[in-house]
């Protein structure tokens, strides 16, 4: 049973001028809160809540204009408490509920709705008819038809499934290899596949069978309890029927029935809560966030109302089906006839790889949502030692024909609510989700990898195209968009820019047009013969509620959603739209579906940009009065446009993009407040991993880390409300305090580090890349900056090192051929030492040549080396610069080159094959960075060990490389190591540029230095910083991290001073004295170390201390052991854990409110 719980709030305003620590708030809070736990303490009954009425609050996260930090500050309790109970906003944010009668025109946000059950509400916005007050009335319809329980087809259990047995049922299932020779030879193919493997499954894979009564946290001890509660229950029955209801023995078993009834009910609440602890106890990276989904919310199981189209009111499941996919896939208007092109040459096509296959098989998510055949891809990734031959025959024989198969083409499309939406009766306040057959998106991944290496390699794309290629991302488009501004407006130039939405993009594409712009670029034919019967004949069946229709054709399809190869066809669909040089007059970029266009010129409105296609969000960066006509309809300029998650304002102050970030951080903070008992160090990882980026979301576009400090303090009040909820601290403690307290950057300090790195990336790409000319333009113009118009990247890079920036290493994005080999004819890691040692003597004693190599480091030195019986030592230089990594890497490519030298030496002319050589390392990541090569720090040297590979392998020479654990007490190994030794404090003599990996490390170091530095000088955190002088520090996490939050609660009123006591009280005008139950003033200091009170329990602490007693600091973790302190001492035998157990016997650090 669900029960609503509504109030009708009215919070009374606060003057501008008012501290932020005084508030009206807090007795009217306090008193909501007793009414939800008075009516939320029956277990056994499930309570909404929904508030609604005048909070007389500003904030960013519902706010419809930029906010004051003052004003925010002063909503923070109204943040915390909408934390605690997971209320989310019903109106769409934004929505003005109050006008101004004494200003008008001046609209505010101060009545709000709220509910932390979104997925009850059908329908939230304003009433219609203006009843004569300043407030506007909220109209709310919620939807109380009890759940369906619903019977869902049970799970195959594949923990449990033995894949051998599987594997070799299956082959023997399908018995000989298929031959394909057209089109309907696949399509059999392939269902006899699909149909073999779903027959082996059901055979073999147990299914899943929970009990629908069934508990996670139930337990034997429950179970006996609850037996208990039957029998006295029975008694109680037996008897009234028996002696009557009113006999005293009756009442008595009744007495008796309801005692033990609610015993029971209060440790099932008890158990609950220990087994949610238990399981956030034990929550490694993959659990965490599986926690950490609970705090989004959900898309549960709802009924879709009538929906309401024109006049109509649509009611039966059919016609929903019907407008839903009418809404879903629109007819599109008929593509223009284009002029033929004479194709580009042609670019030759390879036979596809198993190789290419296994890796784009590798890369995919193994419990992907299934499609139509029920086959999850776990499956096809435990089942490729078996089917690897026949899977990549079909895929194969699928392109050589021209043929998708039709199995494939089939979708079901599952409807799911559009989050935030005023009205749910609109098919447009939902959204579709297309799950495909895994086996088919394995396919299209294949094909994907290799048009993605097409445009890459040819230059197939334009330039400013960005989205969904290697080394291009948003901030990049947006980077060249500042860049263009910023060039204008120092010529006394206007841009006028025109922001384009594409609605439908994906089911919008015509195949005959695409196939002609694949056609103009080169593509090769076979690819877009299969291409073309990819978008062809597509069929979906559409589910909601409980209702599914029969799979039928898609009139519109387009481009199939939910496809791995859409995204990159899409882009060579509309590269004719993008296909405009960004220079001194104007450019265009777009990211997949978003698309903005400029123009530079002296009027505002540029003669260029008067006409063109269906444009949208007109812009324009200085005032005055423009405007757009198209097709005879006027547009006008908006003060502000939203490109790719910023908001751009046209004189690029970035206020109301500040305050969008504020409001989406807010939302997730808020989230992050309802996952209960999660350790401070959990809470701290998921909101490093969840809010920050929200916050610095494209952060060198719109903040300038010399300046901005109006909008720090209120993007600070994101970090601080987090913090809070962290470290269960007061609300007093200054944010200075708890970012120290939790090793958390500053706001500011994060947000710089930020900017260098991104600055340090943007060095890396090739001339070719579109960044490249930015941060080129960016480093001329930091030497300029003057007073003209701000350009963050300029100021990011006035206070960088230019001279390293020049000096490091190109990453060039190319993604290298998917269905290239490596040159090495194995890479041996293996994992087992033992195991590895044995090999590493046998390959010793095997013929073929053999060479150590390894890597060393000191003094801050690198050096590397290979040996055989001749060597070769490097130095490789300082560690400032350069990885022990990257020094193993060195290290095996001159191991290369040895081979060469000592095969040529040896070359054996009789032989008919020379034997393999063997490269033996003791470096693990470096053999696996050559296996399996990215676009990352240290490609180059990558680069060249596989090139010199692969020069070996056309010479005649095999190669392989193989792991050795380090200093096994091998002679090769060993000399190797001293040998790199000996090459420390050699001249640099490789080719090499500095890493990328490294300058990250050194930005870091030196943002670490400025926050002690800031830190040190701080006005707050006096008593922290009395008790603990070596500050930041990691060893400062270590202690908060492990502890639960009734702990963290105590360590951080002993640390901060604020806390219970009564001098803090006093201070902040809880109470009227100072003073502690025996007379003197009640500090920290006085409760651990003086009072008289607590002499009894601070005897038991002295015995478990020792000598550490004499010392404030020892006792609170102070600063004694080094910044990064001993992690097994911060357990509960330690210090820290004895002065806790006496701060929680003592209750002074609880609330004493009667």
């Amino acid at each position: 049973m669900i029960n609503f719980l509504i109030f009708s709030v009215y919070i009374p305003p606060l003057d501008a001028h008012q501290a932020a620590s005084t508030t009206a708030a807090e007795p009217i809070l306090a008193e909501i809160k007793n009414t939800i736990e008075e009516y939320t303490k029956e277990p056994n009954k499930t309570t909404r809540l929904i508030l609604a009425g005048d909070f007389n609050r500003h904030h960013p996260a519902w706010s419809h204009r930029p906010v004051s930090h003052v004003f925010t500050s002063q909503a923070e309790e109204l943040i915390n408490f909408f934390q605690t109970y997971k209320l989310q906003w019903c109106l769409p944010p934004g929505t003005p509920t109050y006008w101004s009668p004494s200003l008008p025109g001046k609209a505010s946000v101060l009545d709000l709705t709220l509910t932390n059950d979104p997925a009850k509400l059908m329908k939230c916005q304003l009433y219609r008819d203006n009843y004569g007050s300043d407030h506007r009335g909220t109209y709310s319809e919620w939807d109380l038809r009890p759940e369906r329980n619903e019977n869902p087809k049970p799970k195959r259990a594949y923990d449990r499934a033995d894949w051998d047995k599987i594997g070799s049922a299956l082959l023997e299932l399908l018995g000989q290899g298929p031959e394909i020779s057209s089109a309907a030879d696949l399509d059999y193919e392939v269902n006899r596949l699909v149909e073999a493997t779903t027959t082996v499954l059901d055979q073999q894979v147990p299914l899943q069978k929970p009990s629908p009564y069934s508990k996670r946290w139930f337990t034997p001890e429950l179970k006996s309890q609850q037996v208990i509660v039957n029998q006295v229950h029975r008694r109680w029955q037996s008897s009234c029927a028996t002696l009557g209801s009113s006999h005293p023995i009756t009442t008595s078993l009744f007495n008796d029935m309801r005692h033990k009834r609610r015993e029971w009910t209060r440790t099932i609440e008890k158990v609950k809560a220990a087994h949610w602890k238990e399981f956030l106890d034990k929550a490694q990276e993959g659990h965490l966030w599986k926690a950490a989904t609970y705090m989004r919310p959900r898309d549960p199981y709802t009924n879709i109302p009538p929906l309401k189209v024109g006049s109509e009111e649509i009611t039966e499941n059919d016609a929903k089906a019907r407008v839903l996919l009418e809404t879903f896939f629109p007819k599109m208007a008929d593509p223009e006839i284009e002029d033929p092109v004479p194709p580009s040459e042609g670019i030759p096509w390879y036979p596809i790889t198993e190789l290419e296959v296994h890796r784009s098989l590798k890369a995919a998510k193994g419990t992907t949502a299934l499609g139509k055949d029920g086959i999850i891809t776990l499956v096809w990734k435990h089942l490729w030692p078996y089917l690897q031959k026949m899977i990549t025959y079909i895929f194969s024989r699928s392109v050589e024909l021209g043929h998708y198969p039709h199995q494939w083409k089939q979708a079901r499309i599952i409807v799911l609510r559009k989050p935030g939406k005023p009205d749910y009766g609109v098919p447009e306040a939902y959204r579709p989700i297309s799950l495909l057959n895994t086996l088919g998106k394995i396919l299209e991944a294949v094909m994907a990898r290799r048009l993605s290496f097409w445009a890459e390699s040819y230059k197939l794309l334009p330039d400013t195209q960005f989205g969904g290629r290697p080394g291009r991302n948003t901030e990049q488009a947006l980077l060249t968009l500042a860049n263009a501004i910023d060039r204008a407006w120092l010529r006394s130039k206007v841009i006028t820019l025109v922001a384009f939405d594409l609605t439908g993009a994906f089911n919008g594409v015509n195949d005959s047009s695409l196939d002609a712009r694949l056609q103009a670029k080169g593509i090769p034919t076979v690819a877009r013969r299969w291409i073309r019967s990819f978008m062809e004949n597509r069929y979906a069946g559409i589910s909601f509620d409980d209702f599914q229709t029969e799979i039928s054709p898609l009139e519109h399809a387009g481009l199939a959603q939910g496809s791995p190869l859409s995204s990159i066809l899409f882009r060579f669909f509309n590269s004719d739209l993008v296909d405009q040089p960004v220079d001194h007059h104007g450019g265009a970029s777009a990211f997949i579906d978003d698309y903005f266009r400029w123009r530079a010129g002296q009027k505002r409105i540029s003669p260029a940009s008067r006409h063109g296609p269906d444009e949208r969000d007109p812009h324009l960066t200085q005032h005055g009065v423009g405007q757009i006509i198209i097709n005879g309809t006027v547009i006008k300029p908006s003060d502000t446009v939203k490109l790719l998650g910023v908001i751009f304002d046209k004189e690029m102050r970035w206020k109301e993009h500040v305050q969008q970030a504020v409001k989406r951080a807010t939302q997730v903070n808020i989230a992050l407040g309802g996952l209960r008992h999660l350790r401070p160090e959990q809470m701290r990882q998921i909101y490093q991993a969840c809010v920050t980026p929200i916050v610095d979301y494209a952060s060198t576009v719109w903040h300038n880390p010399l300046k901005d400090k109006i909008h720090l303090r209120t993007l600070g009040t994101v970090q601080r409300t987090a913090l809070i909820r962290i470290l269960s601290a007061f609300k007093t403690a200054s944010t200075a305090a708890l970012e120290v307290e939790a090793y958390v950057l500053p706001t500011n300090l994060r947000l710089k580090q930020r900017a260098q790195i991104v600055a340090a990336r943007l060095s890396t790409l090739p001339e070719d890349h579109p960044g490249h000319t930015v941060v080129t333009r960016a480093v001329t113009r930091s030497n300029h900056i003057g007073s003209g118009p701000r350009f963050p990247l300029a100021e990011t890079l006035r206070i960088m090192n230019l001279t390293r920036l020049q000096a490091l290493e190109t990453i060039d994005p190319t993604p290298p051929p998917p269905w290239q080999t490596l040159a090495f004819i194995e890479i041996d890691i293996e994992a087992d030492h033992d195991k590895a040692k044995e090999k590493a003597s046998a390959r010793q004693k095997a013929a073929g040549i053999t060479v150590f190599s390894d890597a060393s480091g000191q003094q801050n030195v690198l050096g590397a080396a290979a040996h055989i019986i001749q060597h070769r030592k490097v130095c490789i230089g300082s560690m400032e610069y350069w990885s022990v990594y990257t020094a193993e890497l060195m290290a095996i490519y001159y191991a290369i080159s040895l081979v060469l030298k000592i095969a040529l030496e040896n070359w054996d002319t009789t032989a008919s094959q020379q034997e393999p050589a063997t490269i033996l390392s003791d470096s693990m990541s470096a053999l696996q960075a050559i296996s399996n090569a990215r676009n990352k720090s240290g490609q180059r040297i990558i680069q060249a060990v596989r090139q010199s590979a692969r020069e070996l392998k056309a010479r005649g020479i095999p190669l392989r490389l193989q792991w050795v654990p380090g200093h096994y007490s091998d002679l090769g190994n060993e000399a190797a190591d001293r040998l790199a030794k000996e090459a420390v404090g050699l001249d640099k003599e490789h080719p090499f540029q500095h890493l990328l990996s490294r300058e990250k490390g050194f930005i870091r170091n030196r943002i670490q230095e400025e926050w002690e530095r800031g830190w040190k000088t701080s006005k707050n955190g006096g008593h922290l910083w009395r008790i603990d002088r070596n500050l930041p520090a990691v060893r400062t996490w270590r202690m908060y991290g492990s502890l639960p939050r009734n702990r963290a609660y105590l360590l951080t009123q002993l640390r901060t001073s604020h806390s219970w006591l009564a001098t803090h009280g006093k201070l902040h005008g809880h109470r009227e004295d100072d003073k502690c139950e025996c007379g003197a003033i009640e500090t920290v200091v006085h409760v651990l170390i003086h009072c008289p009170k607590l002499k009894t329990i601070r005897q038991e602490l002295r015995k478990k201390i020792g000598t550490a007693f004499n010392n404030i600091s020892d006792m609170l973790g102070g600063g004694s052991q080094g910044k990064q302190g001993k992690e097994g001492d911060m357990q509960g035998g330690s210090i820290l854990g004895a002065v806790l157990d006496f701060a929680e016997a003592s209750q002074r650090f609880q609330s004493r409110a009667p």
